[in-house]
């Protein structure tokens, strides 16, 4: 989805970005992931059509997040 703009499931066409970190207007959440005492935004895409959602760290938030999350238990 977030590279094609169409919805692996049901194939709708209606996918909007949801920006990580930035505070919904609906129930006053943020999008991040926690790695240690600081977070990466991750950003939401969502199917208008079905409803499914996709979540994904920026390119630049990932080598931060594999350095913490690495030694973390499975």
């Amino acid at each position: 989805m977030k590279e094609t703009g169409v919805c692996p499931k049901c194939g709708g066409a209606d996918v909007v970005r949801v920006p990580g970190g930035v505070r919904s207007t609906m129930d006053n959440t943020q999008n991040f992931v926690i790695r240690g005492f600081q977070s990466a935004p991750v950003d939401r895409y969502i199917c208008c059509a079905c409803g499914f959602s996709e979540e994904w760290l920026r390119e630049e938030d990932l080598e931060k997040a594999k350095k913490y999350w690495a030694g973390a238990a499975q």
